[in-house]
């Protein structure tokens, strides 16, 4: 610890001193610009959706970007006077390239013509399934390669993501590295349609999203977009809550190396290599990188060791680009997947404790994909885009199961604890009753799983009319299994450990998924642009090859569960491609349970049922089952101003709910809430964004969102005692729903120094569906209190980052340096919580925590 604040000392130290060797007071400027158009060199017609970068000639950092409007133009406000690399690229077209030195005040205009050749670098990928702003009526906003630079820490994809409006995370180990969570109004992860390149990244069976999978691709990323709202994404898993594309683009034409190592807070340590070949044969690109971080994390066994690879091929044809991504690694973690109680949050020693350490609960997972694109412009109006894709994840989980009983373990018959043979009562109780603590007996669980997936989409675009099809097509298949890894000696050693094939539960699992959708944006005149969206999807469950092992020969369940709907938009843009646009849209959208919500086979030694309705005779009829899907009708409306020194915009949303998948009370044992459908539920809300170049080099961004959201129609039964009660929810907000948020941030950018400060609050929020009353049953009489145990209180986290650019033609030049500090104020907050078994239970965030990087690029 005194190493690591010797080390932070001396970086601000070294920052501060290099500030202070500048000219003390730099010449007022003013910004210039870059207006142009571009277009096809023979016929000369416009390409829309060229991409459009000024660069860092020495560094080749971007540092500014857009992409043209239908009509091919584009423009470049608020650029520092300076020396540039102008970089414009399509597909199917040779890339334009020149340097640019940009005077105070000036604006440059020009016409760029691009020939069809074999080059098209930088270009967009899968841009055909993304929403062009101020065109597409949706509510969208977009994370540039300058600002994913900027926020880049040391933390995960949803830290660095949730600066966009209406977003919020959490993360389980407190640091941000390990299990992370984010959420969009309020929506978790399972209802945001999530993809990396095209490439769909939601869990077919848990919908869920891994982020601890994906740590260490954040420096590849090329730009992030957000959508917002239902039936954001045409393909892959319905987007309830919106939709998340992330671009990762590392081929670049000139060749490099580039090296990172960093230091931190909670003795972490992040290193990576990267190299890329520049253009072989004027039609090849590899990139390559290496990475390793490893962390104490902030809470107690939340450490975490992560060791990846990224490799890829990019092959630029005359007509088309192929491009091949593989990425992966060995990711061990300590498990944190308990919350703590509200009162230990005063406490920094009680704030930082972690039910998994006592039997130092922890994973071993090897999760690779494999990703290709190709684009081809079979001819000016006519491309096609087709992603194919392999994602497999391998390993295990290990937790302390003092919790479960001898039935459950499967313990043989004549076993004996505290001295004597257990009666039937007893083997059905948990073996803490017997004073076995978590270490005493350690369960380990594992998964196998493929998927394989391909996505061709075919698109007409002529003039402002634009038109897409494909279809998508998916394989998922899962093993699971598991068995008593470790024990202590009350358990018998006949059944511990891989020699003694002692399995608890095995089952298979597969999805398959098929869709077909299109869309097509047209304008009927001048100032109205239309898109009307569709998605037909066919999916089906199959539960299968289930094994029971237990000694009361239960029942091993089989089910075959298919869904087809059909998920419509339509909206309208008034004023398209002009400073001043507005939108409207509406869509329907459905979406079908988790699997788990249908059956929960680990679960199946302790008696699980499948969730199915039963015919007389009591057997199960798999063709109803008892969770049904939820339906959804979205309206939102916005507009946005763009001038050259500031943005705006604002937009409502109202979402009317049928059968909403809801948190319905309780957690399963590894903190993931049990769920079940409100009849009717209403969100609704108004965000607000924008950013203001105060002066040159000083900017001012934020966003804020208040909304409501509440259940219309929604009885909930629990379990008090040996009492089931119904609570009547109408009225009440939904769990883990704030319904206030906001961020703000300002960056200062002087000589190759930026400092920036960002400051985010989040509104209440509540762990169950009461409001934050709790429930009791006192003599057969329901009695409900107002308790503030059940809820998350509002807060409010300030950071700040330092980074410091050396300047080109120096012997510093290619080096850069980064600080983040996050909670500067050094606040106890907690994030997120959950109503468990024993209690609600909460997830603090990290105390103020640091992290410097030193980046080197060469030549």
């Amino acid at each position: 610890m005194i190493l690591l604040r010797s080390l932070q000392s001396f970086v601000f130290v070294l920052l501060f001193s290099v500030a202070a060797l500048l000219p003390a007071h730099g010449q007022s400027t003013q910004s210039a610009a870059v207006i142009g158009r571009v277009v096809e060199s023979d016929p000369s017609q416009p390409l829309p959706g060229a991409n459009v970068v000024l660069r860092n000639p020495a560094t080749g950092q971007r540092r500014y970007g857009t992409s043209t409007d239908s009509t091919g133009r584009f423009i470049l406000r608020g650029v520092a006077p300076g020396r540039y690399r102008l970089a414009v690229s399509f597909v199917g077209y040779e890339r334009h390239t020149e340097r640019l030195i940009l005077a105070a005040g000036e604006t440059r205009r020009d016409t760029i013509a691009l020939h069809p050749r074999s080059l098209a670098q930088d270009e967009v990928v899968i841009s055909t399934r993304r929403a062009q702003q101020r065109v597409a009526p949706v509510t969208v906003s977009n994370l540039t390669t300058d600002e994913v630079d900027r926020r880049l820490g040391v933390q995960d994809l949803p830290a660095l993501l949730e600066e966009m409006p209406s977003t919020t995370s959490y993360s389980e180990n407190g640091n941000g590295i390990g299990y992370s969570t984010l959420s969009i109004r309020g929506f978790d992860q399972r209802r945001i349609a999530v993809s990396i390149n095209g490439v769909p990244q939601n869990d077919p069976e848990d919908f869920n999203v891994f982020w601890v999978n994906l740590y260490g691709m954040e420096s590849s990323i090329e730009d992030v977009q957000v959508q917002r709202g239902a039936g954001a994404s045409l393909y892959g898993s319905v987007g309830i809550g919106g939709a998340i594309n992330i671009v990762t683009d590392p081929f670049e034409p000139e060749p490099y190396l580039r090296v990172r190592t960093g230091a931190g807070s909670f003795d972490t340590q992040r290193y990576s290599v990267t190299a890329n070949s520049g253009l072989l044969g004027d039609r090849y690109v590899l990139n390559a990188r290496v990475s390793r971080v490893v962390s104490d994390g902030y809470r107690r066994n939340a450490w975490t060791e992560f060791n990846r690879f990224f490799g890829g091929i990019a092959r630029y044809g005359e007509r088309s680009t192929l491009k091949i991504q593989a990425f992966g690694g060995l990711q061990m973690d300590g498990l944190a997947f308990s919350g703590i109680p509200k009162s230990a949050n005063d406490n920094e020693t009680a704030r930082r404790q972690n039910p998994s350490a006592a039997a130092n609960d922890q994973e071993r997972f090897r999760p690779p994909q494999v990703h290709l694109n190709h684009e081809w412009r079979v001819s000016p109006d006519w491309s096609l885009d087709q992603t194919a894709f392999w994602i497999r994840g391998v390993g295990y989980f290990d937790y302390g199961a003092n919790y479960r009983s001898a039935d459950y373990l499967r313990l043989p018959d004549d076993v004996t604890l505290d001295g004597r043979r257990l009666s039937d009562a007893e083997r059905a109780a948990p073996l803490f009753a017997f004073g076995l603590t978590p270490d005493d007996v350690v369960v380990r669980g594992t998964l196998d799983q493929h998927q394989w997936g391909w996505i061709p989409t075919l698109v007409y675009e002529s003039g402002t009319t634009k038109t897409t099809v494909g279809v998508e097509a998916r394989l998922h298949r899962s093993l699971r299994w598991g068995r008593i890894q470790r024990a202590g000696s009350m358990i018998p050693d006949a059944v511990v450990g891989p020699e003694a094939d002692h399995r608890l539960w095995q089952y298979r699992g597969e999805k398959i998924i098929t869709s077909a959708f299109g869309a097509h944006l047209f304008r009927p005149v001048d100032r109205l642009a239309v898109q009307a969206d569709l998605q037909l999807t066919w999916r089906r469950y199959r539960f299968y090859d289930e094994k029971t092992f237990d000694r009361k020969n239960l029942q091993a369940h089989n089910f075959t569960v298919p869904y087809f709907f059909a998920n419509p938009r339509l909206g309208v843009t008034l004023f398209p491609d002009q400073p001043f646009s507005t939108y409207a849209s509406i869509a329907f959208a459905s979406r079908e349970p988790r699997r788990t919500q249908l059956y929960d086979g680990g679960e199946g030694p302790a008696g699980a049922t499948p969730q199915f309705e039963r015919g007389m005779d009591g057997s199960f009829d798999y063709d109803r089952p008892l969770i049904e899907p939820e339906h959804l009708v979205d309206v939102e409306v916005g507009g946005s101003l763009n001038r050259r020194r500031y943005r705006l915009s604002a937009n409502g949303f109202w979402m009317e709910f049928w059968n909403e998948i809801v948190p319905s009370g309780g957690v399963t044992q590894f903190g993931v809430p049990r769920t079940g459908n409100a009849d009717r539920s209403r969100h609704a809300g108004l965000e607000l964004e924008g950013s203001v170049q105060l002066v040159p080099g000083w900017t001012l961004s934020g966003n804020a969102m208040i909304a409501r959201t509440r259940f219309i129609d929604f009885t909930e039964y629990r379990t008090l005692g040996d009492t089931t009660v119904a609570l009547e929810r109408d009225g009440n907000p939904i769990a883990s729903s704030p319904e206030q948020l906001a961020n703000l941030r300002t960056s200062y950018t002087w000589q190759g120094l930026t400092a920036s400060l960002n400051v985010r609050v989040v509104g209440r929020q509540y762990v169950d569906n009461s409001g934050g009353d709790a429930a009791t049953v006192d003599g057969g009489d329901l009695v409900v209190k107002e308790t503030d145990a059940r809820t998350i209180d509002p807060y409010a986290l300030l950071g700040a980052s330092l980074t410091y650019e050396a300047p080109a033609h120096t012997p510093f030049e290619g080096l850069q340096l980064q600080l983040n500090a996050d909670n500067l104020l050094d606040a106890h907050v907690l994030q997120h919580g959950v109503r468990g078994a024993s209690g609600p239970r909460f997830y603090p965030a990290a105390t103020r925590s640091m992290f410097v990087e030193l980046r080197y690029r060469f030549p």
